[in-house]
């Protein structure tokens, strides 16, 4: 039968369809990495301007519990940083980023707890007295205000990847917005106790993740 005159063919058809189409760029996990230290420094540098860094951190000469949740805070959200911004990539394994971040999350409250509990029985009363109502709210409000800002910066950048597990994206975010936040808290807050950083802080990030676990999966659909 002959061909319509009329009727494209098939090499015609193709180039109609593919004529619109633009190469697009890769999506870099490096990019994801830069945006979440980006919004971490950001939320450092506003700590700093409205709140003030901690006197023995300006020294250069902080306290032993300040190094030790700053630094425990600052690898844990590193290391989730890093799983969430691979988990947004398909076909990307955490390469045990994930894990490294859930150890470090978890073991640290229980190490200081472990702690707690070595002073009770040698006799010394842990103090719990800074962790009053205002006490509580501020970590609350600038670690979260914090986690928030990083959190914000890494759905941005999710938007454009394609995360196939959105829930584990979610807590993902969400955990590593919360270790990042509360690391820029770290550095102004003014307790020192093991009590404080015992309760609030695991109590902070926690909160965090939770927000961006419902979160993520509303703004980051495909």
């Amino acid at each position: 039968m002959p061909r319509d005159p009329a009727e494209r063919s098939i090499d015609e058809t193709i180039a109609a369809l593919v004529g619109d189409l633009a190469p697009v760029a890769s999506l870099r996990p490096g990019l994801g990495m830069a945006a979440g230290f980006a919004a971490t420094a950001l939320a450092v540098l506003v700590v700093w301007l409205v709140m003030g860094f901690r006197a023995d951190i300006l020294a250069g000469h902080p306290a032993p519990i300040v190094i030790a949740r700053a630094s425990v805070l600052l690898a844990a959200g590193t290391l989730m940083l890093l799983a969430a911004v691979r988990a947004a990539v398909p076909g990307r394994a955490d390469l045990g980023a994930s894990l490294g971040g859930t150890l470090l999350l978890g073991l640290f409250p229980l190490g200081l707890m472990g702690l707690l509990l070595q002073g009770i029985m040698a006799g010394h009363t842990p103090s719990f007295a800074e962790v009053d109502g205002f006490g509580a709210v501020r970590c609350f409000a600038i670690a979260a205000a914090s986690g928030l800002l990083v959190g914000s910066a890494l759905i941005v950048w999710m938007r454009r990847a394609a995360p196939t597990d959105l829930p584990r994206a979610g807590w993902l975010t969400g955990w590593s917005a919360g270790a990042l936040g509360t690391f820029a808290y770290s550095l102004f807050c003014p307790a020192s106790t093991l009590g404080f950083v015992t309760t609030v802080y695991p109590a902070a990030v926690l909160i965090v993740a939770a927000l961006f676990r419902l979160a993520v999966p509303q703004l980051v659909r495909w």
